[in-house]
């Protein structure tokens, strides 16, 4: 005669706070995956483009990620430099015919020109004067964020050292300036405006 031996299973911990925002945010992100085609924000028929404005590799992989996960079907596009930032914006050299972006998101501490300095310029170009530029940065600096406002950014953001956190604010921060905020030239269909 053999005898079996069950397994009580243990029961289960309750989830802390922190799984269940997340659990929740994972479930209205597939409501709205599920509810919502991919977006494309337009100006005059094209998609608004993005500019990644950045020095490091996986900072530009981590934004890209997070663009992704807020379904846009925008085109973004990358630099490293200060320097390269300047020559795309104004269609100079190897960028004569890149695109003008709708959304830049500039990383501050770069080698060469820095994106302050690179703010500065681009705010001098009339012609750019409206593009939506979040600073983005690893340092929380008051005096940086003064100066950062001073030159003319739209936003400045704190990179987050933790890799989920970082993908969330560039999630939230492309969430509000591709469908929130609305620009002459860069704007949802009038028809989808309610009255």
């Amino acid at each position: 005669m053999s005898s079996q031996v069950t397994a009580t299973p243990r029961p289960q911990p309750p989830p802390t706070p922190s799984q269940l925002l997340l659990q929740q945010q994972q479930q209205q992100r597939d409501k709205a995956t599920q509810a919502s085609p991919e977006l494309t924000l337009t100006s005059c028929d094209k998609p608004i483009t993005i500019l990644l404005v950045d020095d490091d590799p996986d900072c530009r992989l981590l934004i890209r990620d997070a663009i992704a996960e807020c379904k846009v079907s925008n085109d973004v596009h990358e630099v490293q430099t200060g320097e390269e930032a300047l020559s795309f914006l104004t269609r100079q050299g190897k960028y004569a015919a890149a695109p003008r972006p709708g959304l830049v998101y500039l990383d501050i501490e770069m080698p060469g020109i820095d994106g302050l300095e690179t703010l500065k310029r681009i705010r001098a170009h009339p012609q750019l004067h409206e593009i939506p530029i979040v600073m983005m940065t690893g340092v929380c600096d008051e005096p940086q964020m003064r100066k950062a406002a001073e030159y003319g950014a739209n936003s400045y953001t704190v990179k987050p050292a933790n890799a989920e956190q970082f993908l969330r604010t560039v999630l939230a921060s492309t969430t509000y300036w591709l469908t929130i905020h609305q620009q002459p030239e860069h704007h949802i269909d009038p028809k989808m405006a309610r009255r």
